[in-house]
């Protein structure tokens, strides 16, 4: 009897234990966990790179369509209202 009481309990704990081991792998794969992305020095002056190539071409651009948009403007003939 003191044997088939001791077996309950042990199977109890290693099934405990067994949960507690595995719970955190099985929550780390669901959404709704945050992690933090820590990125290396390297990979933020890269970043920082591509944002001002792509933010000097969008000033240029756009310097560009300002040009082309007050020379047509210029072009056309005033438009009065009586």
């Amino acid at each position: 009897m003191m044997v088939k009481q001791l077996r309950s309990k042990l199977g109890m704990i290693l099934l405990v234990i067994g949960a507690a081991l595995f719970s955190g792998q099985t929550a780390a794969q669901t959404h709704g966990h945050l992690y933090l992305v820590v990125k290396s020095a390297d990979m933020l002056l890269r970043h920082q790179a591509d944002s001002d190539e792509i933010r000097q071409a969008a000033e240029e651009s756009a310097a560009d369509f300002r040009e082309h948009y007050y020379h047509v403007k210029e072009r056309r003939p005033g438009t009065y209202q009586l």
